[in-house]
């Protein structure tokens, strides 16, 4: 079989392309090949295909719709090879069937993925995998995405031959904060074992035991307690490991999924935040190669509940025990009332919460210009702990968006508690404390949870999640990113946080005019020359890099931008594709 790569000069060696998936150690036990990469032409099926030098028998067959089954493989993770789901034909190997997972694309190589023999093989394969599976399927959380299941109707859809007892496992074996496991429904494909240690690199998962008593275990006094470790939840491809947080909460054919970003931390990972009705259940990874590849933080999967508890739902006025609900329309004038008097005549603040989307930022300060406000503060959630990987200390979504944003309306947005104003206009309230709120003849706020500052304000406005509106968001080294509204039912008076301020504004008599969520971008776009030429409706699903915004310092591990290319397999996962599965990068 051809390496793929270019001729050798005598003396010399030639330089590596790792094939583990773009993420250092994640090509353990994997050869590395000759570089360059070149395109070959093979056949699969009969028909022509051109594939990466560095594609296997599975992705150069995904190229153009051949879909060869398989359950170890994992285009990020290194070759088990274990599974033998992926069986096929090829004209190297007349006579036998080798794994495609395995075998690397050649020039004029010839590949058959329906013959007789490669069918009865996988019937053979689904049938050793389902001796000793439980069939549950009725109460078990991987139905619908459940790689079992699909392949059965599939590939074999015969009745068991095997009259005889399945054999007994641990069940319901909590390994960590996040992850259950059941070891009646593991097939062994030890896709967990190798994530946590080529892409987490911490080694918490084994497999014990041999043959058909083997399972996976963690390691006595040492859970799955990884920060990552919900990624062995969404790569499992059965319902052997399951989230806790999730377990028995819906049926996955019952949610609506829309891609959005995380807003845990400065990092920004795409994702698939999955809702039904008001509630917001899940997030999963989304694909982007330049800001979480395929993967995401633990943390970053329990954002959806503060969309979910403690919200302000009702617009209100008064302090306290006082506090009544009005009704948006009055309160938004009771807003108007109070704040129309100390118009231009100082001692007004802004407050911006980096929870913020830019559009929210940008009619924020707006409406601090409208007021003639003389002090502008960032907020947010404290900073906390990071990683050289995914994880960063900024635990804000938007905290680059925000000071791009001041920039763009010529003001200096302060990072630090706010002080020396009488009263204030507060979008969101994160790290808006108690003390300070106390101490402010005059707060008006929109929000989105209660808190401290909610029970002190004069006037509470219910602000829309970021996951329930349209909206964009800067991550930690400069990508601006869109965010699309991902739990389509509203709650009570909520509404996005510039849609209260073209109301206060109307109410003060001011024409702007921030209608819909692409006017309040153009607020932006207009004043600033990093976002000239930008409309919301441009911004790709990948989002956009502002170059003058990277840092100089990366961290080890962490994605980064690159030049343009043609994407290797779908850049969002395919209908019917489990999240955590698809095609990410090829076989590098």
């Amino acid at each position: 079989m051809s390496d793929g790569g270019a001729p050798k000069t005598p003396g010399t060696q030639p330089a590596a392309v790792s094939t583990g998936g773009g993420q250092a150690g994640a090509a353990a036990g994997q050869a590395s090949i000759a570089a360059p990469p070149k395109t070959v032409r093979l056949e699969v099926d009969g028909r022509p295909v051109e594939a990466d030098s560095r594609d296997n028998l599975i992705e150069a067959a995904r190229r153009i719709g051949v879909q060869i089954p398989y359950f170890c493989y994992h285009p990020r993770l290194s070759i088990a090879g274990q599974c033998r789901m992926c069986l096929v034909e090829t004209s190297d190997a007349p006579g036998r069937l080798v794994p495609g997972c395995q075998v690397r694309v050649k020039e004029g190589l010839k590949v058959v993925t329906t013959s007789p023999a490669v069918k009865e093989n996988q019937r053979g394969c689904m049938e050793f995998h389902l001796v000793n599976h439980p069939v549950d399927c009725a109460i078990c959380d991987e139905s619908g995405e459940c790689k079992l299941q699909d392949y059965y109707m599939e590939y074999d859809h015969q009745p068991t031959r095997i009259r005889t007892y399945k054999l007994n496992k641990p069940k319901r074996e909590i390994f960590g904060p996040l992850v259950v496991y059941d070891a009646e429904r593991c097939i062994m494909c030890t896709r967990c074992v190798r994530f946590m240690d080529e892409i987490a690199q911490e080694p918490q998962l084994a497999v014990v035991q041999r043959a058909t008593y083997s399972l996976i275990a963690t390691f006595p006094g040492q859970p799955l307690d990884s920060k990552y470790s919900g990624n062995t939840v969404d790569i499992c491809p059965v319902g052997a490991l399951l989230n806790r947080d999730f377990r028995f909460q819906s049926r996955v054919w019952f949610l609506n999924k829309s891609p959005s970003v995380c807003t845990g931390c400065a990092n920004g990972c795409n994702v698939y935040v999955e809702s039904r009705g008001t509630v917001a259940y899940r997030e999963l990874p989304r694909r982007n190669e330049e800001v979480n590849q395929v993967w995401m933080c633990d943390e970053g999967r329990l954002t959806h509940h503060p969309v979910n508890d403690n919200r302000v739902e009702w617009a209100r006025q008064g302090r306290g025990d006082a506090a009544e609900s009005v009704g948006p329309r009055l309160a938004v004038e009771r807003a108007v009332e109070l704040l129309k008097p100390l118009a231009g005549k100082g001692g007004i603040g802004i407050y911006i919460s980096a929870q913020s989307t830019m559009e929210e930022a940008a009619a924020a300060l707006l409406l601090g210009k409208e007021l003639g406000a003389e002090r502008y503060f960032l907020g947010g959630k404290p900073a906390c702990d990071e990683d050289e990987f995914l994880i960063r200390a900024d635990k804000n979504p938007n905290t680059r968006g925000v000071k791009l944003a001041g920039e763009a309306f010529g003001v200096r947005v302060e990072d630090r508690p706010p002080e020396g104003v009488k009263a204030m206009f507060a979008m969101r309230t994160d790290g808006l404390s108690d003390a300070v709120a106390q101490r402010l003849e005059l707060l008006v706020v929109a929000s989105q949870n209660e808190d401290e500052a909610t029970r002190a304000a004069d006037v509470t406005l219910p602000c829309m999640a970021v996951y329930e509106q349209d909206g964009t968001l800067v991550n930690w080294y400069g990508r601006l990113q869109r965010v699309w509204p991902s739990v389509p039912a509203q709650r009570g008076d909520t509404a996005p946080g510039w849609l209260w301020v073209e109301r206060i504004l109307a109410g003060l008599g001011y024409t702007h005019q921030v209608k819909s969520t692409s006017v309040a971008f153009q607020l932006l776009s207009a004043r600033s020359a990093d976002l000239a030429e930008l409309t919301l409706e441009r911004i790709p699903e990948q989002g956009v890099v502002l170059p003058r915004l990277l840092p100089a310092e990366w961290p080890k591990r962490a994605p980064r931008p690159s030049a343009p290319q043609a994407p290797r397999g779908p850049q969002t996962t395919p209908p019917g594709t489990k999240v955590g599965d698809e095609a990410s990068g090829g076989s590098r």
